[in-house]
C-alpha cells in the first residue's frame, strides 16, 4: 500500500477513489508502441498519447489501490506502489467532473471483474477485458463514454505491426469494431467531464 507519509515526492493528498490513472506510451514495449501508433490522438489543445489506463480506490484514509485489466495480470487489483513501479513511463491522473456518480458501486462493479482474464482481441465479444474496456465496463451506468470504430493505423491504413500480431491470435484485424481506447476516453470527456489532477510519476 501507498501513505502519503511515505511518499512526499507525490501529490497523493490529490487523489480519491475513483480517479482514472492514465499511463503514458512505454517505448520499449511492443504492444504499447502498437497502441500509441494506432490511437494517438491530436487536437488544437493537446496530444493525448496514453496507452493504459487504471481506476483509482481508496480503501483507508490515504490508502490506495489500483484496479485495472493488465496483459500479464488480467483483471487486477494492486497496490498503487506496485502499479506506479511498473509504469515509470508516466502516471497522469484525471477526475470526471460534474457527474452524480456513485464510485462506491463503480469500485464494487471492477471488483466483479477482478480474475477475468486480459482480452488480447480487443474485440468486445471476445472472453475478458482491456484496460479501457475494463473502465466503460464499471462506468456503464453513468454512460460517459462511447464506444467508438477501432482504428490500426493512420488514415484507416492496418499497420504491419498489427497485421502480424492478429495473424499470431488467428484472427482477422477488427478495423472498424467499436471499441475503445485509453485516448478515446479522454477525447470523448475533456475538459468538459474530465479534469487533469497531477502527474505522479
Amino acid at each position: 500500500m501507498v501513505y502519503i507519509d511515505d511518499c512526499e515526492e507525490w501529490p497523493l493528498n490529490l487523489l480519491k477513489t475513483g480517479d482514472l490513472l492514465f499511463v503514458r506510451t512505454d517505448n520499449t514495449d511492443a504492444l504499447s508502441r502498437q497502441i500509441a501508433a494506432a490511437t494517438q490522438i491530436t487536437t488544437t489543445e493537446r496530444t493525448m498519447n496514453y496507452t493504459h489506463v487504471g481506476f483509482l480506490e481508496e480503501a483507508t484514509a490515504n490508502c490506495f489501490w489500483v484496479m485495472h485489466a493488465s496483459p500479464r495480470k488480467g483483471c487486477c487489483r494492486e497496490a498503487l506502489a506496485d502499479f506506479l513501479q511498473e509504469n515509470q513511463t508516466g502516471v497522469d491522473a484525471y477526475r470526471l467532473r460534474g457527474q452524480q456518480i456513485d464510485y462506491t458501486a463503480v469500485a464494487q462493479r471492477a471488483r466483479q471483474l477482478l480474475g477475468s482474464p486480459y482480452n488480447f482481441s480487443f474485440i468486445a465479444d471476445q472472453p475478458g477485458y482491456y484496460c479501457s474496456e475494463f473502465i466503460c465496463t464499471i462506468f456503464k451506468q453513468a454512460k460517459l463514454f462511447k464506444s467508438i470504430p477501432m482504428q490500426f493505423g493512420p488514415d484507416k491504413q492496418i499497420l504491419p505491426a498489427w497485421q502480424d500480431y492478429y495473424q499470431q491470435l488467428k484472427l482477422s484485424v477488427p478495423v472498424g469494431q467499436f471499441g475503445s481506447s485509453p485516448n478515446s476516453l479522454i477525447a470523448q470527456t475533456f475538459p468538459q467531464h474530465l479534469k487533469f489532477i497531477a502527474r505522479i510519476v
